[in-house]
Protein backbone atom coordinates (compact mmCIF):
# COMPACT_ATOMS: atom_id res chain seq x y z
CA UNK A 1 0.00 0.00 0.00
CA UNK A 2 1.44 3.34 -1.03
CA UNK A 3 1.63 6.06 1.64
CA UNK A 4 1.05 9.69 0.88
CA UNK A 5 4.32 11.45 1.83
CA UNK A 6 2.78 14.86 1.50
CA UNK A 7 0.66 14.23 4.56
CA UNK A 8 3.73 13.63 6.72
CA UNK A 9 5.29 17.00 6.02
CA UNK A 10 5.41 19.41 8.96
CA UNK A 11 4.28 22.91 8.01
CA UNK A 12 6.85 25.65 8.64
CA UNK A 13 6.56 27.17 12.10
CA UNK A 14 6.96 30.80 13.16
CA UNK A 15 10.63 30.24 14.18
CA UNK A 16 11.81 28.99 10.79
CA UNK A 17 14.13 30.99 8.56
CA UNK A 18 16.82 33.49 9.66
CA UNK A 19 15.38 34.20 13.12
CA UNK A 20 15.09 30.53 13.88
CA UNK A 21 18.66 29.84 12.83
CA UNK A 22 21.29 29.81 15.63
CA UNK A 23 23.78 31.35 13.25
CA UNK A 24 21.53 34.34 12.81
CA UNK A 25 21.34 34.81 16.58
CA UNK A 26 25.14 34.71 16.83
CA UNK A 27 25.51 37.39 14.17
CA UNK A 28 23.14 39.67 16.07
CA UNK A 29 24.99 39.09 19.34
CA UNK A 30 28.36 39.84 17.72
CA UNK A 31 26.96 43.01 16.15
CA UNK A 32 25.84 44.19 19.60
CA UNK A 33 28.97 43.19 21.54
CA UNK A 34 31.79 43.96 19.08
CA UNK A 35 31.67 47.80 19.02
CA UNK A 36 31.88 48.33 22.82
CA UNK A 37 34.46 45.55 23.06
CA UNK A 38 36.67 47.27 20.48
CA UNK A 39 36.31 50.60 22.28
CA UNK A 40 37.32 48.99 25.59
CA UNK A 41 40.32 47.34 23.92
CA UNK A 42 41.41 50.65 22.37
CA UNK A 43 41.07 52.40 25.76
CA UNK A 44 43.20 49.71 27.40
CA UNK A 45 45.88 50.12 24.73
CA UNK A 46 45.80 53.92 25.14
CA UNK A 47 46.13 53.65 28.93
CA UNK A 48 49.08 51.30 28.53
CA UNK A 49 50.81 53.68 26.12
CA UNK A 50 50.20 56.61 28.45
CA UNK A 51 51.65 54.76 31.43
CA UNK A 52 54.75 53.74 29.44
CA UNK A 53 55.33 57.29 28.17
CA UNK A 54 54.95 58.76 31.65
CA UNK A 55 57.50 56.26 32.98
CA UNK A 56 59.98 57.09 30.21
CA UNK A 57 59.51 60.84 30.70
CA UNK A 58 60.32 60.40 34.39
CA UNK A 59 63.40 58.36 33.47
CA UNK A 60 64.51 61.03 30.97
CA UNK A 61 64.30 63.71 33.68
CA UNK A 62 66.35 61.51 35.99
CA UNK A 63 68.89 60.86 33.22
CA UNK A 64 69.62 64.49 32.32
CA UNK A 65 69.85 65.43 36.00
CA UNK A 66 72.21 62.54 36.68
CA UNK A 67 74.42 63.23 33.65
CA UNK A 68 74.89 66.89 34.53
CA UNK A 69 75.38 66.29 38.25
CA UNK A 70 78.19 63.83 37.39
CA UNK A 71 80.19 66.50 35.54
CA UNK A 72 83.93 65.75 36.10
CA UNK A 73 85.81 68.29 38.17
CA UNK A 74 87.45 70.98 36.04
CA UNK A 75 88.62 73.85 38.21
CA UNK A 76 86.94 77.16 37.53
CA UNK A 77 89.45 79.77 38.76
CA UNK A 78 86.74 82.44 38.83
CA UNK A 79 84.41 80.60 41.22
CA UNK A 80 85.77 78.90 44.31
CA UNK A 81 84.83 75.23 44.61
CA UNK A 82 83.05 75.16 41.24
CA UNK A 83 83.57 72.84 38.30
CA UNK A 84 83.17 74.13 34.77
CA UNK A 85 81.08 72.46 32.03
CA UNK A 86 81.21 73.45 28.37
CA UNK A 87 77.87 74.36 26.80
CA UNK A 88 78.38 71.78 24.03
CA UNK A 89 78.75 69.03 26.64
CA UNK A 90 75.66 70.28 28.43
CA UNK A 91 73.67 70.18 25.18
CA UNK A 92 74.94 66.64 24.53
CA UNK A 93 73.61 65.55 27.93
CA UNK A 94 70.22 67.05 27.06
CA UNK A 95 70.13 65.26 23.70
CA UNK A 96 71.11 61.94 25.26
CA UNK A 97 68.35 62.14 27.84
CA UNK A 98 65.76 62.75 25.11
CA UNK A 99 66.72 59.43 23.49
CA UNK A 100 65.09 57.67 26.46
CA UNK A 101 61.74 58.33 24.76
CA UNK A 102 62.61 56.22 21.69
CA UNK A 103 60.80 54.80 19.73
CA UNK A 104 58.17 57.44 20.51
CA UNK A 105 58.42 60.62 18.44
CA UNK A 106 61.46 62.64 19.53
CA UNK A 107 59.81 65.82 18.27
CA UNK A 108 57.27 65.59 21.10
CA UNK A 109 59.83 65.73 23.93
CA UNK A 110 61.22 68.92 25.47
CA UNK A 111 63.94 69.00 28.12
CA UNK A 112 65.24 71.75 30.41
CA UNK A 113 68.08 71.46 32.90
CA UNK A 114 68.85 74.20 35.43
CA UNK A 115 71.01 74.85 38.45
CA UNK A 116 69.33 76.09 41.62
CA UNK A 117 70.92 77.99 44.48
CA UNK A 118 69.35 76.52 47.63
CA UNK A 119 67.75 78.65 50.32
CA UNK A 120 67.27 76.20 53.18
CA UNK A 121 65.45 78.79 55.31
CA UNK A 122 62.31 78.59 53.15
CA UNK A 123 62.94 75.41 51.11
CA UNK A 124 63.33 77.17 47.78
CA UNK A 125 65.88 77.25 44.99
CA UNK A 126 66.78 80.21 42.79
CA UNK A 127 67.72 79.58 39.15
CA UNK A 128 71.40 80.34 38.49
CA UNK A 129 71.44 79.12 34.88
CA UNK A 130 69.09 77.13 32.65
CA UNK A 131 69.48 75.39 29.28
CA UNK A 132 66.57 74.16 27.08
CA UNK A 133 66.40 71.46 24.40
CA UNK A 134 64.16 70.86 21.39
CA UNK A 135 62.14 74.06 21.56
CA UNK A 136 61.66 74.11 25.32
CA UNK A 137 61.81 77.39 27.26
CA UNK A 138 64.62 77.89 29.74
CA UNK A 139 63.75 79.00 33.26
CA UNK A 140 64.60 82.69 33.64
CA UNK A 141 67.59 83.36 35.90
CA UNK A 142 66.32 84.38 39.31
CA UNK A 143 63.16 82.26 39.14
CA UNK A 144 62.30 80.83 42.55
CA UNK A 145 61.39 77.12 42.64
CA UNK A 146 59.77 75.44 45.64
CA UNK A 147 61.74 72.45 46.93
CA UNK A 148 60.89 69.43 48.99
CA UNK A 149 62.27 70.07 52.52
CA UNK A 150 64.34 66.88 52.23
CA UNK A 151 66.49 68.53 49.52
CA UNK A 152 67.37 71.47 51.74
CA UNK A 153 68.17 69.12 54.60
CA UNK A 154 71.02 67.53 52.61
CA UNK A 155 73.06 70.69 53.12
CA UNK A 156 73.75 71.11 49.39
CA UNK A 157 74.28 74.72 48.35
CA UNK A 158 73.32 74.02 44.73
CA UNK A 159 71.04 71.50 43.02
CA UNK A 160 70.61 70.34 39.43
CA UNK A 161 66.98 70.44 38.33
CA UNK A 162 65.87 68.43 35.27
CA UNK A 163 62.46 68.83 33.64
CA UNK A 164 60.90 66.82 30.81
CA UNK A 165 57.65 67.45 28.99
CA UNK A 166 56.24 64.95 26.50
CA UNK A 167 53.07 65.58 24.49
CA UNK A 168 51.17 62.34 23.92
CA UNK A 169 48.43 62.14 21.29
CA UNK A 170 46.09 59.25 22.16
CA UNK A 171 44.28 57.16 19.58
CA UNK A 172 41.28 58.81 17.98
CA UNK A 173 38.35 56.71 19.26
CA UNK A 174 34.93 57.67 17.88
CA UNK A 175 35.71 61.32 18.53
CA UNK A 176 38.77 63.56 18.76
CA UNK A 177 40.84 63.03 21.91
CA UNK A 178 42.99 65.99 22.93
CA UNK A 179 46.72 65.59 23.48
CA UNK A 180 48.03 64.87 26.98
CA UNK A 181 51.15 66.64 28.28
CA UNK A 182 53.27 64.65 30.75
CA UNK A 183 55.52 66.81 32.94
CA UNK A 184 58.23 65.13 35.00
CA UNK A 185 61.09 66.53 37.08
CA UNK A 186 64.06 65.39 39.12
CA UNK A 187 66.56 67.05 41.45
CA UNK A 188 70.11 65.99 42.36
CA UNK A 189 73.11 67.63 44.00
CA UNK A 190 76.36 68.02 42.01
CA UNK A 191 78.61 65.04 42.76
CA UNK A 192 82.14 66.35 42.15
CA UNK A 193 81.89 69.99 43.20
CA UNK A 194 79.64 72.22 45.22
CA UNK A 195 78.58 74.10 42.09
CA UNK A 196 78.58 73.67 38.30
CA UNK A 197 79.25 76.69 36.12
CA UNK A 198 78.71 76.75 32.34
CA UNK A 199 81.34 77.82 29.85
CA UNK A 200 78.84 79.41 27.44
CA UNK A 201 79.67 79.24 23.75
CA UNK A 202 82.25 76.50 24.23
Amino acid sequence: MRSDRSKSRVPPGPQSGFLGDDRGSSVVEIALILPPALVMLALAVMAGQGFEIERKASLAARTVTDLVSLTPYVNNPSVSGATELNQTDLDADLALSAQIMWPDASSAVQVVVSELSVNSANNTGTVVWSEPYNGATALPVGTVVSLNPSYAETGAAYLIYGQVQYTFQPLQIMQAVSAIAFNEGDVLAPRNASQITINWGQ
